[in-house]
């Protein structure tokens, strides 16, 4: 009894001497192959933006009287670039001799493992940076005359170190929302810049999972 078409497409997916299989693996190889490079062009292009940025932040900050803040923004910068040389490490490593469709399930385990990554590491950048910027309102001219006003307005106000305890409060529970909403905040970044490209490799996995199964 002579195969169906569907049968002889799945056989010819999975067998490499099928005889539609050169076809229908050369289509999947070339579009693995594109979707792969631009996820690596636009790895590169997010790591030369942040290094470009941590720079600039660094010259404009120094030059506005305010060098330890840019220092410290250069540093936590440097760490999400520390992890992210890592991530390209792991992907750097990942077998390239596979076929397409084990390659692209390596690539998206890898994606899920660096996003967990990134998310812990999120999890205490932004807090950070804030409580920077925090502390560099505090010994600022400009926040000190403030906080000055208020404790004379308020001569009662309970005060830590100098500083009223309601706005110490605050900056904390500030910093605690942005630990905790860290994970969806990342995921939004991730989402503006990668999403169409995750949502092209997530359909063309299914696309070859269907054709397997």
């Amino acid at each position: 009894m002579k195969q169906s078409i569907e049968t002889v497409w799945k056989e010819g997916f999975i067998k490499e001497n099928a005889l539609i299989a050169p076809k229908i693996i050369d289509l999947y190889n070339q579009k693995s192959e594109n979707l792969i490079d631009k996820f690596h062009r636009m790895f590169r292009i997010n790591r030369l933006a942040i290094i470009a940025a941590e720079i600039v932040l660094l010259v404009v900050l120094s030059l506005l009287g305010l060098p330890y803040l840019g220092v410290f923004i250069f540093l936590a910068l440097s760490v999400l670039l520390m992890v992210g040389k890592d991530g390209m490490k792991k992907l750097d490593a990942l077998d390239k001799t596979s076929n397409s469709y084990h390659y692209l399930k390596s690539f998206s385990k890898w994606r899920k493992d660096v996003e967990a990554v990134y998310t812990r590491t999120y999890a205490f950048f932004y807090p950070l940076v804030f409580l920077a910027l925090a502390v560099q309102f505090r010994f600022s001219s400009d926040g000190a005359s403030i906080i000055k006003n208020m404790i004379l307005d308020s001569p009662d106000m309970l005060l830590w170190m100098g500083i009223p305890v309601f706005m110490l409060a605050g900056v904390a529970i500030i910093a605690a929302v942005l630990a905790y909403f860290a994970g969806p905040m990342y995921r939004l970044d991730v989402d503006l810049v990668y999403g169409p490209s995750f949502n092209k490799l997530d359909e063309l996995i299914a696309e070859m999972e269907e054709l397997k199964s």
